[in-house]
């Protein structure tokens, strides 16, 4: 089963070649992700849980729920305007309560974030968990924080302030994915761009990566002069001679949620034109199958986040 968030709501695709099914008409979701054997998803209607991908029950608070990070029994949301939860169910009630993760808001950066941000304040639109350095969080706009168990610190010099993903590899090292080109920091100090290499020069507004089986995935969206189009990044997980390939879709669009589905990578699509993007036209998902991308099944507007 694949949960798939849309600007239209939650589907769920329990076949690559079968129609999907809207499981929730809860506008907007900016991300889903898989807690155990649940499903959780922070929407323009809440934070929603699933046990079954079908039926969906609120969690309360935050209103304005951006990202989510989820394990068998941590559930970690950011929200907008900047604030970090930590959500956890009573044992008794099942009620879910939301306690902050230290205190984002009062960083002393906080001031350059709010002036940057152009539409709304900002707000934690990625959240990761790396081994040693506790829970990050990407801020769009604002960069990466690192929060150590007592207080928020910047996490390393040189990424874009638009931040729209966070993956934590295997040896530690981070990638994140901007608004303005993909970047890696292998020690928390210093983030160097992957993409000047392979991307066209147009191509760098990134929303989502993926790894596997050693492979980096990412896709980007082109400006300015090559707009519109969209262009796959993929290469070897340190980065090292990305390639760069179209998006096998008959109008211009880009990936912006990825997933595995039985072995098999599977990215999400937002159409584009030349004002921008298409957030409420017909999108379909891409699969890569040996070293070819072809298109699956289309989603009636674009395909904001992947769970399985």
């Amino acid at each position: 089963m694949l949960v798939c968030g849309t600007h239209r709501g939650l589907y769920r695709l329990d076949d690559p070649d079968d129609d999907p099914v809207r499981v929730a008409a809860c506008g907007r979701v900016r991300e889903v992700v898989r807690s155990g054997d649940a499903r959780i998803a922070a929407t323009d209607d809440g934070l929603l849980r699933s046990t079954d991908g079908t039926r969906w029950d609120g969690l309360g608070v935050p209103e304005d729920p951006v990202s989510v990070l989820a394990g068998p029994e941590t559930v970690v949301v950011g929200a907008r305007p900047v604030e970090v939860l930590r959500a956890t169910p009573d044992p008794e009630t099942g009620d879910w309560q939301f306690d902050p993760v230290g205190d984002l808001a009062a960083h002393p950066h906080g001031e350059r974030w709010r002036d940057r941000a152009s539409e709304g304040p900002p707000g934690v639109r990625t959240l990761a968990m790396h081994p040693d350095d506790g829970i990050l969080a990407g801020i769009e706009p604002g960069g990466v924080y690192a929060f150590d168990g007592d207080f928020w610190r910047r996490y390393g010099r040189g990424v874009h302030d638009d931040v729209r993903d966070l993956r934590v590899l295997p040896d530690g090292a981070v990638l994140a994915a901007t608004g303005s080109g993909l970047y890696r920091t292998d020690d928390g100090d210093l983030w160097y761009r992957l993409d000047t290499d392979a991307r066209d020069v147009w191509a760098s507004d990134f929303r989502e990566s993926l790894v596997h089986e050693g492979r980096i995935y990412a896709g980007a969206n082109c400006q300015g002069p090559a707009a519109p189009s969209g262009v796959i990044l993929s290469g070897p997980i340190d980065g090292e001679g990305l390639d760069a390939a179209p998006v096998p879709t008959d109008d211009p669009a880009f990936v912006v949620s990825w997933a595995v589905v039985d072995g098999t990578v599977v990215g999400g699509t937002m159409r584009v034109d030349g004002d921008g993007v298409e957030s409420e036209a017909s999108s379909p998902l891409i699969r890569r199958e040996g070293d070819e991308w072809s298109v699956a099944v289309a989603f009636p507007a674009g395909v904001t986040s992947l769970a399985t």
